[in-house]
Order: C-alpha cells, then sequence, then structure tokens
C-alpha cells in the first residue's frame, strides 16, 4: 500500500481531472508558439511560469511522439486558468486563434467540476507550483 504524502497532489491527479483531447498537429504548433512568447514575459506570477513550462512541454512531447496530423493530448484541469489566461494576452492576435479553441474546449469539459477547479485556485502560489509540477 503506498503512502500519500500530500493530499492535493493525490487530489488534483485522480483520472476525473483530466481531459483527453486530439489536437490539429499544427494548431499545437501555433500554442507552443504562444506559451513560448507569453514566458518571455518577464511580469508572471511563479505558479503562470511553471504552468506555462509545464503545458510547453506536455505540448512538445505529445507532438514529437507521433507524426500524426491529430496529437493526443491528456491535459489536467488544474491548466484551465492558465490556458484562460493565454487566451485573454493574445484574444487581439488572430495567429494565436488556436489558443482560444482549446481553452474554449477544454472549459467546456470541465463545466462538471467547477469546485475542484475552484478549490485549486483558492490554494497558494506556493502550493500551487507545487501541485502543478507534479501532475
Amino acid at each position: 500500500m503506498t503512502v500519500i504524502t500530500d493530499f492535493y497532489q493525490f487530489k488534483y491527479s485522480r483520472k476525473n481531472f483530466y481531459v483527453e483531447l486530439l489536437i490539429n498537429r499544427t494548431a499545437l504548433f501555433y500554442i507552443e508558439k504562444a506559451l513560448d512568447e507569453r514566458l518571455s514575459n518577464l511580469h508572471l506570477s511563479k505558479d503562470s511560469e511553471c504552468a506555462y513550462m509545464r503545458l510547453k512541454e506536455l505540448f512538445y512531447n505529445s507532438r514529437t511522439e507521433t507524426d500524426l496530423p491529430y496529437v493526443e493530448l491528456k491535459i489536467n484541469k488544474c491548466y484551465l486558468k492558465y490556458m484562460q489566461n493565454l487566451c485573454y494576452y493574445f484574444q487581439d492576435r488572430n495567429e494565436y486563434a488556436p489558443v482560444k479553441i482549446l481553452s474554449d474546449y477544454m472549459q467546456y469539459f470541465s463545466i462538471a467540476d467547477v469546485d475542484g477547479i475552484t478549490s485549486f485556485l483558492g490554494l497558494n502560489e506556493e502550493m500551487k507550483i507545487r501541485v502543478l509540477s507534479n501532475i
């Protein structure tokens, strides 16, 4: 029997906190490009920086695993807030339309788990970073 050392890590890493989806390879490239641009901004909170780095890593790894036109992704719902923020940041730039589409899609599937996501958003910055680093 395994010992749970971090309740939040356990809570937010359960299967029901993930959204599985397929994304067009080209759209994923533009989302990664948006993450790169956002990470170059010096005025990010530590948890946002951590989330964007983890998302970039997830997207890159998923994209390089296959040559198919669509890439399989499994994204934790805790990243929803960060995808929405990225969407708002690039809302006036048409080349980053895939960011809005992904954000809208994730939001649609996470409506059922509003309480869980709200409880994540209420955590302090240090706890968010710890959770995001381990999911």
